[in-house]
């Protein structure tokens, strides 16, 4: 640390003081000026006065007898004094007896200053000169008059104030520096040290190197500022340490988080690779984790997590490394493992955990949890690829059901990549609205007359077909489908808009996934959409699987309610193959229950549910569609049982939209026919 010179507090402190010890001195030098001025002037007069005592009787001798050469040498003597100007003689009868004057010496502008100072007028002596006699009252026949020669006096005066005046800068100066020297060894150097001290201080390590106390400064307020400063780097080392806590801890579970996981994961995968060790990496993911939240509230799912930490850190060697990723994900690092036997041990015993903990403050729950598991150096190098294979098997791992644990394979990362493909493709198509639709018809039960279609989503990439099966998933978990959604209503819409007007009116159904039904503006949605083609509302038929609706019926009541009161049908698709409430059932705005085709592929061998919901919907005044319907025996089956409408590969498979509109045609086409018959 340098400071220039010009710029030190050392050279600053200095002049200061200099400038002020001036001020100072030269504050006191006027008030001598100015007694001395009085004093000169005083000693002036004091002067002429005792030369006029002095030459008293001669001055009167010389007036009284009238000798001019006595009176002369009286003045020649009095004129002997270097203060005086001028001195006469003056008899009474106002005539000069003698006189003499000095001329005039005043030469530069400093004198006539002082001149001016010291007299501001000619100041003079009188004396009375008392005629010869013993009595005290005798008059006075003459005077001697003296004057002071103000010249002289300004050149003493000069002189004198000359002498002072260095003799006053030099003290001052002298006064000035002693002040600066002071400051400097009181104050500037024990700063400077300081300085000093504080640039060494390491920014990470501030409590490590406290300042040192200036000798002699323990017990003024320098001394109590390095102790404030002490503590200030205590306080800032302890908020460091917090700081650093949370930056590398859960604050929740206080387990490390994300930043210290992979840390520790890349210095043990340096120690491992060092000493050709193997380590594993368990990512954990709590199963239906979000129920407990959605049931119980957060607070409870928060202390849920928090035992579960404390569990899964009770599973592990002090050495190993336990981490909560986010949410309900946790990451297990095992160092110096012997092989995949010994992590399916640990991964056993953290489920086994788990397993057990079914009081979570007076609630009892049910928790399990999937696990995949990555080794090194088998699956991976580097600490992204390792938590990335873990996370591939965990994924494994809760598609097969969850409550169990999954070691990594080749082909869950070619899956993977497989999904982030796709993902990005789906992105693209959603962008270009790159889908079409395929219509798939429903006929009467009991004539086969034509009663609709649904629409079914198709998209190929490529020029290839992919399944629904695998696309729609990936469209609801990235959000997707809210915008493929608004673009199969907006088609189905039109399409059902343009058939009525040409050919006839016949509904259309869609089906809405639960991120469309749980939108507040799917309501909106629809209406404006409705409104937009000028289709009849009870063109669109909605169709929301049971799983989906019976999830949250409070939630969703409000959004049926709507759609209702637009004259919207709305239909239950896969009736049976969830867990309804027939008391839900009753409250939701509800016009149509599709049986399963896992139970239509039943008949006519097991018709006891199929033949239930049937009887179900006539008693809540629903109509019912059977779904899947392939052989001809389910067909007459489901008429005679009661089904209204029917849906499946031998009635038609799903068809384009000029196919469906022919068929539109033709059904309208018949009708007519059978009219003019």
């Amino acid at each position: 640390m340098s400071i220039p010179l010009l710029r030190s507090l050392t050279l600053k402190q200095a002049i200061h003081a200099i400038f002020a010890a001036f001020v100072i001195g030269f504050a006191i030098t006027a008030v001598e000026f100015g007694w001395t001025v009085t004093r000169e002037r005083a000693a002036a007069l004091d002067r002429v006065a005792e030369v006029a005592m002095l030459m008293d009787g001669p001055a009167t001798t010389a007036a009284w007898t009238l000798d001019q050469d006595l009176g002369e040498r009286v003045l020649d003597g009095v004129m002997a004094v270097h203060s005086v100007g001028w001195v006469e003689i003056l008899l009474d009868t106002g005539t000069v007896f003698a006189r003499q004057e000095r001329p005039s010496a005043v030469s530069n502008l400093l004198e006539r200053a002082a001149l001016a100072l010291l007299f501001s007028d000619r100041p003079e002596v009188e004396r009375p000169l008392l005629s010869p006699g013993e009595d005290p009252m005798r008059p006075a026949f003459a005077r001697l008059r003296i004057g002071v020669d103000p010249p002289a006096v300004a050149a003493r005066f000069l002189d004198y104030a000359g002498r002072t005046l260095l003799a006053a800068v030099l003290r001052v100066l002298l006064i000035g520096l002693t002040m600066a020297l002071v400051f400097h060894r009181l104050l500037t150097r024990p700063l400077v040290r300081i300085g000093y001290a504080v640039a060494r201080i390491e920014p990470g390590k501030p409590q490590n190197q406290p300042l040192e106390i200036p000798p002699g400064h323990a017990d003024d307020e320098l001394g109590f500022l390095v102790s404030r400063f002490n503590e200030t780097l205590r306080l800032l080392e302890k908020e460091h340490a917090e700081l650093r806590r949370l930056v590398t801890r859960c604050t929740l579970t206080g387990l490390a988080n994300r930043t210290l996981l992979i840390d520790r994961l890349s210095h043990a995968l340096e120690i491992a690779s060092r000493s050709q060790g193997r380590l594993a990496v368990l990512h954990l993911d709590l199963d239906r984790f979000k129920r407990v939240n959605d049931s119980l509230g957060h607070d409870i799912g928060d202390a849920l997590l928090i035992q579960v930490a404390e569990s899964l850190s009770d599973c592990v060697r002090r050495c190993d490394t336990v981490g909560r990723l986010g949410g309900d994900e946790f990451l297990i690092i095992l160092e110096r493992v012997a092989g995949s036997d010994e992590a399916a041990m640990v991964a056993g015993r953290l489920l086994t955990a788990l397993h057990r903990l079914t009081d979570v403050n007076g609630h009892r729950v049910h928790i399990s949890a999937s696990v995949g598991i990555a080794l090194y150096p088998n699956d991976g190098a580097d600490e992204q690829g390792l938590m990335r294979m873990a996370d591939a098997a965990m994924q494994a791992a809760k598609s097969d059901g969850g409550g169990r644990f999954v070691f990594y394979t080749q082909e869950m990362t070619e899956r993977a990549m497989a999904r982030l493909r796709l993902e990005a493709s789906l992105r693209t198509a959603t962008e270009r609205k790159d889908f079409e639709l395929a219509y798939q018809p429903k006929i009467e039960a009991a004539t086969g007359a034509l009663t609709g279609f649904e629409a079914l989503l198709r998209w190929r990439l490529d020029g290839a077909p992919i399944s629904p099966m695998e696309f729609i998933p990936v469209a609801e978990d990235t959000g997707l489908i809210l915008d493929i959604g608004a673009w199969v209503l907006e088609e189905a819409c039109r399409t059902a808009a343009r058939w009525a007007l040409d050919h006839g009116p016949l509904p259309i159904a869609i089906n809405v996934s639960a991120r469309q039904l749980a939108d507040v503006g799917f309501a909106d949605l629809v209406e404006s959409t409705l409104r937009r083609n000028g289709t009849a509302p009870e063109l669109l038929e909605i169709e929301i699987t049971e799983t989906v609706i019976m999830k949250d019926v409070a939630h969703h009541l409000p959004t049926l309610n709507r759609l209702r009161a637009l004259g919207v049908r709305i239909a239950i698709d896969d009736f049976g193959t969830g867990y309804s409430s027939l008391a839900y059932l009753r409250q939701l705005p509800v016009d149509v229950l599709k049986i399963d085709r896992s139970f239509v592929n039943d008949l006519p061998h097991a018709p006891d549910i199929a033949s239930t919901v049937i009887a179900l919907a006539q008693r809540l005044k629903l109509s019912t569609v059977a779904e899947g319907v392939e052989t001809l025996e389910q067909r007459r089956w489901l008429a005679e049982a009661g089904c209204d409408r029917l849906q499946g590969y031998l009635i038609s498979r799903p068809v384009t939209a000029d196919a469906a509109e022919a068929m539109v045609m033709a059904a309208f086409a018949s009708q007519d026919m059978a009219l003019t018959a």
